[in-house]
């Protein structure tokens, strides 16, 4: 008996091995099993059985690794899903399905077909949105909920307490959901913590499609700003649209900055005026801007060189606070006093605005207010010890409060920022954030803008969800964008940037001989961070109508080209 084996490794295989006699009557598809691989050990998933290879000398099987099998076909026919979807190898598929699941029995599968729902409702209302949809299921009991964080997850099981039928989770979680549940819910599903930042880079929200159909089981999606994938499948009839009547909080006001050019300070007249009357009112307010730090930016005054990170192409912000530089991608830090690099002059001039700035301006208007600044992540354990406050400034990370923090007055700081993203997703994403920080105020939302005409913007102020859905489907459509067209991003990551780049070169010129109609290929292009981490990255994009097909044709491209030793290739499926 010949066993076919993958491992959790970017090698596609399968690799055969022969079965021992004493191992053979206990030997089938679905068990793990410990195999001498290269120099040493390895554990693989056995996914076939052969009764002869074309190989004629095999290694034996060391070892069973379980007392039965951890997975069975449905997994395995998902497995394959999966990494034909997202680039990765069988192996890698079985690895992070059973990686992420608290128990390795398999999945079991529901004869049933998936209900889908979307139910567009305020943070404020989840659990008790969430209670309304467990009462309609008689007949199974086992429900989960899918959460962007841990913090958000804290915050929601302390209101589900005592519901011992509900599991609630994170993105990993996505893998245990299978028929032994009648209904899976994800909060939120728009929330850029759904995406997996290391391969395979799976989309949760895909996952669970794809697992639903598969496993049997229903899935309401629940969130005040539905991504626009989900809101156009809706639309096409293939998710249940249920609107909510609560208040979804003020509607935006727009404060056009170019009318107030000639005032100095971050803070615009009517924010400032916005904030006093909360002030004396005792209503607390927030102020939002995704930029930590005091500066953006550190320039030499003398010679104009940026002060960079070692390790990184980027420009270290500067932190009054902590008094020295950092970077926003790695560990790195500088202090203070560090000299010129280019001309060994400590005369720097540090530009651009952070959240440190704006609690300084706050200060020296409002001297007898509390001022909070809220800008990195905390330990889990102290979630909810946000300090008091009467103005607190914060990044976007105040959004694990959402749900439990309210304020009477929010305002946006430099809106436009998010607005100029390079991401195609940007004024998604800007447009959610506002909503958001929206459901979180109950007397006013402000928006500092020199752009005041965007579509994102004026819909916004006009409190219209459907005119901005319509006109984001639209541009998507005309730029051949997600949902209508996909883009896989292939990265190459070294330590040496010249054969980095001429590995994605050659890759690239295979590419564009052989890409089917309708297929568009970029040259490669250094990523927006060059170099992260002392590893230089390049891009090519591949522009498809399917994905499976356009990661099909891309590994078999791969495949007819030798890698560089220490060159790192991934996919990015529509990053």
């Amino acid at each position: 008996m010949i066993s076919q084996v993958v491992f959790d490794l970017p090698l596609e295989g399968p690799f055969d091995y022969l079965v021992p006699e004493h191992l053979a009557s206990h030997m089938a598809v679905g068990r793990r099993v410990k195999v001498s691989f290269g120099a040493g050990s390895q554990i693989g998933f056995v996914t076939g059985l052969l009764e002869q290879s074309p190989i004629s000398k095999l290694k034996p099987i060391q070892s069973l690794c379980d007392a039965s099998a951890v997975f069975n076909g449905q997994d395995l026919i998902f497995a394959r899903d999966f990494c034909a979807y997202y680039g990765c190898s069988l192996g890698e598929a079985l690895g992070t399905v059973l990686r992420n699941k608290k128990d390795l029995k398999p999945s079991v599968r529901r004869d049933h077909k998936p209900v889908l729902s979307l139910y567009r409702c305020p943070p404020g209302s989840y659990a008790a949105k969430i209670r309304e949809i467990m009462d309609g299921y008689r007949v199974y009991s086992y429900f989960l909920v899918l959460v962007p964080d841990v913090f958000r997850a804290q915050a929601l099981a302390q209101e589900l307490k005592g519901l011992e039928s509900v599991k609630i989770g994170t993105r990993s979680s996505v893998f245990e959901c299978d028929g032994q549940h009648g209904c899976v819910i994800m909060v939120d599903e728009q929330d850029a913590s759904y995406k997996q930042e290391q391969t395979p880079m799976y989309e949760t929200r895909q996952v669970l499609l794809t697992r639903s159909e598969m496993y049997g089981f229903d899935i309401a999606f629940m969130g005040i700003s539905p991504s626009v994938e989900l809101t156009a499948l809706a639309r096409e009839g293939k998710v249940k649209l249920h609107e909510e009547t609560t208040a979804k909080g003020p509607v935006a006001r727009l404060v056009d900055l170019s009318n107030y050019k000639f005032v100095p300070g971050l803070i615009s007249p009517p924010v400032r005026d916005a904030l006093e009357g909360a002030l004396k009112t005792g209503r607390k307010s927030i102020l939002v801007l995704n930029r930590r730090g005091s500066y953006r930016l550190t320039r030499c005054v003398d010679c104009a060189e940026i002060l960079k990170c070692t390790h990184c192409d980027s420009p270290l912000i500067y932190s009054r606070a902590e008094g020295k530089f950092l970077c926003r991608h790695c560990t790195y830090t500088a202090p203070g006093d560090t000299v010129c690099p280019k001309c060994h002059r400590p005369s720097w001039r540090s530009i651009g605005i952070g959240v440190e700035q704006v609690q300084t301006e706050l200060k020296r208007l409002f001297p007898q207010a509390k001022i909070t600044a809220f800008e990195r992540a905390i330990k889990t354990s102290e979630a909810k010890l946000l300090p008091d406050f009467d103005i607190l400034i914060s990044t976007q990370a105040v959004l694990r409060f959402q749900g439990t923090l309210q304020a009477g007055v929010a305002a946006f700081i430099d809106f436009d920022a998010e607005l100029n993203r390079l991401d195609m997703r940007s004024a998604f994403n800007a447009f959610s954030l506002a909503l958001h920080i929206s459901s979180m105020a109950t007397e006013a939302v402000l928006i500092q803008t020199r752009n005041s005409d965007h579509y994102v913007l004026q819909n916004l102020s006009r409190g219209d969800l459907k005119g901005f859905y319509d006109e984001e489907l639209k541009l998507r459509k005309e730029l051949g964008f997600s949902p209508f067209k996909h883009w896989v991003k292939i990265n190459w990551r070294g330590k040496i940037e010249k054969s980095t780049q001429e590995q994605a070169l050659q890759v690239y010129n295979a590419l564009s001989k052989s890409a089917p109609a309708g297929y568009a290929v970029t040259p490669p292009l250094a990523d927006a961070v060059g170099r992260k981490r002392d590893w230089f990255r390049f891009n090519v994009m591949v522009q498809a109508d399917r994905v499976p097909q356009a990661v099909a044709f891309i590994k078999s491209v791969l495949q007819q080209i030798k890698r560089r030793s220490r060159v790192i290739v991934t996919m990015n499926i529509d990053p």
